[in-house]
């Protein structure tokens, strides 16, 4: 069975790209055969897999209008495809060809006002979209840059949740790794925050 993730959001640097990436990771080393999709013209994960020497999977640029019907083209029956799109504010043709042939859209936030507030727009172009697919997507944000032992944690999955989001169980912290992580070889073990997103996924997903 083959499964497909996009992170997505209507603004640039909400981790993205970051996310996308060290999910890869966890999922390679959890022994799946992983393709890591660019789909941002800014080519920002192509970039880091060419400062690491390559990473041990996959890595295709595919930042057209037309991304999502090629998705199917890539890997395998058993893949998991994971697509790391552009802000949809700039690059909706792009963004909206994705999210109508993926299985799971993931949205990440940071537990700030601003943050959570930007959500209805991309809430809204999913509506949208949701109206020319086959079948539903799981939608689903994804806690990022969250302070330990701080109050805008919990206070940001509450606020999630009662505007009518699914809040993923497991949330990124705020680490100095994962900010610092873009061009060096990521090390993600068992028990990291991303080996846990990617066991979630997995079940999700019965896999």
């Amino acid at each position: 069975m083959r499964l497909s993730i996009a992170f997505a959001n209507l603004k640039p640097g909400t981790g993205k790209t970051t996310s996308a990436v060290l999910l890869a990771y966890a999922l390679h080393r959890r022994g799946r055969d992983v393709v890591l999709v660019d789909a941002d013209p800014a080519a920002s994960a192509l970039a880091w897999s060419d400062a690491v020497g390559g990473f041990p999977f996959g890595v295709y640029g595919l930042a057209v209008k037309d991304a999502g019907r090629r998705l199917s083209g890539l890997g395998g029956q058993d893949s998991v495809v994971v697509v790391d799109l552009p802000q949809a504010e700039d690059h909706g043709a792009i963004v909206r060809s994705v999210l109508r042939r993926v299985d799971e859209v993931t949205i990440p936030v940071a537990p700030t006002t601003i943050e959570i507030e930007r959500t209805s727009g991309i809430a809204d172009l999913l509506d949208e979209v949701e109206e020319v697919r086959q079948d539903p997507a799981r939608v689903a944000v994804l806690l990022n840059r969250v302070v330990g032992g701080a109050r805008s944690g919990p206070d940001a999955r509450a606020a999630l949740t009662e505007l009518g989001y699914e809040v993923l169980g497991p949330q990124i912290p705020r680490r100095e790794a994962y900010a610092l992580a873009y061009g060096a070889e990521p090390d993600i073990r068992g028990g990291d925050p991303f080996d846990l997103l990617a066991e979630t996924y997995l079940k999700r997903a019965a896999l």
